[in-house]
């Protein structure tokens, strides 16, 4: 884990992109670069990397399989990443590993080696980001690559599939930190958005009662209420079907995903939102 920090406007947009897996030819190649020129087209908007920037699945690796293989070679894979982040990376407040480039590990760090040659900061597996700008501290960003096990559900009603995954993702943060306003990670391919509780609250002024509702909880504060905070899983760009191939997802039965990243909007130092971005 690293503590990291970075100063942006008032009033901006942060991508919460991974999970590319460069290398496969399953990945949705027109997709990140959709997502790229996004984030160059406006001059208030930056990201953060989830890991899995390569899928780093060697030619000696049971996993292996050469007709799903667009680039075999971890290294080239990474240099292929490091060509395509180029032009946004000074838009880039932190870089993750992932499960991928850590079955390699014992050769180096390929995703440290990648966003040393991007010059973005790198935050291990797990990083807690302060966001700050000019008045002062925003909020602080949990951001993770992820877990063991699933986010999924056997339940035969769709509502309460996706009820009982929200669950377990937010289940899977609640005790990491205490101060994170948002809190995402990667690694699932799943886009799960779990906002703020909308729970009704009563009070009164000494004379009436009054009527509202819970909302974000207060950026700069040491505890934020769980109900109060942002979850989100970050989605991937790794196809599970691709015509002409029998991709691993296929075989092993996985069902489709949605392809997209996560978009934290701030306005007036506010997080109005993470929205779930699906992309063609």
């Amino acid at each position: 884990m690293k503590l990291l920090q970075a100063t942006v406007k008032s009033s901006c947009e942060i991508a919460l992109i991974g999970d590319t897996h460069d290398g496969s030819l399953c990945f949705h190649e027109h997709g990140v670069d959709q997502v790229l020129e996004w984030i160059k087209a406006g001059k208030n908007r930056y990201f953060v990397f989830m890991g899995d920037a390569i899928e780093a699945i060697t030619t000696d690796d049971e996993r292996y399989q050469n007709d799903t293989s667009k680039e075999a070679i971890p290294l080239k894979q990474a240099r292929n990443v490091i060509k395509r982040f180029r032009s946004v990376s000074k838009r880039g407040l932190g870089w993750l590993t992932g499960n991928h480039e850590w079955t390699l590990h014992r050769f180096g760090d390929l995703a440290e080696h990648m966003a040393t040659e991007l010059e973005i900061p790198y935050g291990t597996w797990t990083c807690k980001l302060r966001l700050d700008d000019k008045h002062g501290q925003l909020f602080k960003l949990y951001a993770t690559h992820g877990g063991r096990g699933q986010i999924t559900s056997n339940a035969k009603d769709h509502e309460q599939r996706e009820a009982n995954m929200k669950a377990s993702l937010k289940r899977r943060f609640v005790n990491k930190a205490s101060d994170c306003l948002v809190m995402a990670c990667g690694h699932f391919h799943k886009l799960i958005r779990v906002p703020p509780a909308e729970r009704l609250i009563m009070s009164d002024d000494g004379e009436k009662l009054i009527q509202n509702y819970l909302s974000g909880g207060e950026g700069a504060a040491s505890y934020i209420e769980p109900d109060r905070r942002w979850y989100f899983c970050t989605g991937s760009f790794l196809k599970t079907y691709e015509l002409g191939v029998s991709s691993y997802g296929e075989r092993a039965g996985y069902d489709p995903v949605e392809l997209g990243l996560g978009v934290i909007r701030i306005e007036d130092r506010q997080v109005v939102d993470v929205e779930k971005v699906v992309v063609d």
